[in-house]
């Protein structure tokens, strides 16, 4: 059975989205009903009545809706900053959600002590300033008491929300993080089902990272110098390509991956599965055919790029903490990237080579 494509986030419930259908049709008709006076029209006096009154109540009410708006932004801006790879799917989250609600109801419980402490402030400046630091405001040391007499340093009743506040947030974070965890194994091993050949997740690799618009030029040598370490013959075929399919995620995202997933899933044949492919073949033939000793020269019998001959020589050197089939493996891989599938095909069909062959270039 093929697996499915679709973003791996738990979307919303019908029982959400219909309550949150419902809320935005009840603020619209709340507005209309403010908006629009009832004096001007031949209406009962009971229905005036309850505008008025209505309106002196939400005149009272709308500055914690707006400093729980603001809190909501705040929450949402450091959870995007948090993550940025992943900023749809970190707010995709129920703790992501829990972790806003709670922002909320930290931002009106700020504004309330504001309001309380300092009743002169004028409400409009109580919300700006609540709505945008309200996080420093409810990590402020309330001393309830203090010691009578002189004396005493300490014993004082304080009361530090700012603590409780912080410990949540980290919880929320983390559980943030334990989930998107999760979803980017699944994305990784289901890229690696589709891209079983470390020459196709490098090619993919290597265009995502130039691709992006936003990497400076120096960001964009960094990523390009770690996937060239990734292709490193000592280490383990799959920790590689697991390596380099984390890194196709992370320049990427979960969007883009789902879009090579769906291509990759369209351009397969009916008949084929996944994990078989001519490069993975050619691979199998090169490993089989050639020992790491003859690597070297049959890359100059394909090539004469000498910089692609000193790294297959230098990887093709015995190292007993290395297995010889990664050794192997890697060298074939990069032979396939570097020069191309036809090439050294065609340098494996002609092996072992005459004395005066020369490398095929190609020409």
């Amino acid at each position: 059975m093929t697996p499915s494509t679709a973003p791996y986030m738990a979307p919303y419930s019908r029982l959400e989205k219909l309550l949150l259908a419902l809320t935005a049709l009840f603020f619209v008709g709340l507005a209309l009903f403010l908006l629009f006076p009832t004096e001007t029209v031949d209406a009962p006096a009971w229905l005036v009545e309850i505008q008025a009154q209505v309106r002196e109540l939400s005149l009272k009410v709308t500055p914690y809706l707006v400093v729980g708006t603001l809190g909501a932004i705040v929450a949402i801006a450091e959870l995007s900053s948090t993550f940025p790879t992943y900023p749809r799917e970190a707010l995709s989250t129920r703790w992501a959600r829990i972790m806003i609600l709670v922002n909320v109801v930290t931002a009106i419980l700020a504004l309330v002590l504001v309001r309380i402490t300092m009743p002169e402030t004028d409400v409009v400046l109580q919300v700006l300033t609540v709505g945008v630091g309200f996080q420093a405001i409810i990590r402020t040391r309330f001393v309830l008491a203090k010691p009578i007499g002189k004396g005493h340093n300490g014993g004082e009743i304080s009361l530090n929300l700012g603590w409780l506040y912080d410990q949540f947030q980290n919880l929320c974070r983390t559980q943030i993080d334990l989930e998107l965890m999760n979803n980017r194994r699944t994305a990784v091993t289901r890229l690696i089902q589709y891209y079983p050949s470390l020459a196709q997740l490098y090619d993919t690799a290597w265009y995502t990272i130039i691709a992006r618009a936003t990497l400076t030029k120096e960001e964009e040598e960094e990523r390009l110098a770690e996937l060239d370490r990734l292709m490193d013959p000592k280490a383990p075929e799959s920790f590689a390509r697991a390596s380099i399919a984390l890194m196709i995620l992370e320049n990427g995202g979960q969007a883009y991956v789902d879009l090579l997933l769906d291509q990759a899933m369209n351009e397969m044949p009916a008949q084929a599965t996944p994990g078989g492919s001519s490069a993975e073949q050619l691979v199998r033939q090169i490993m089989d055919r050639l020992t790491l000793a003859e690597m070297t020269q049959f890359c100059q019998h394909v090539t004469d790029n000498a910089k692609i001959c000193q790294w297959v020589r230098d990887a093709a050197q015995p190292d007993t903490d290395t297995n010889e089939s990664s050794q192997k493996a890697a060298i074939a891989h990069l032979l396939i990237q570097q020069i191309g599938s036809d090439r050294v095909e065609r340098g494996l069909a002609s092996w072992p080579p005459n004395d005066n062959q020369k490398p095929d270039n190609g020409e």
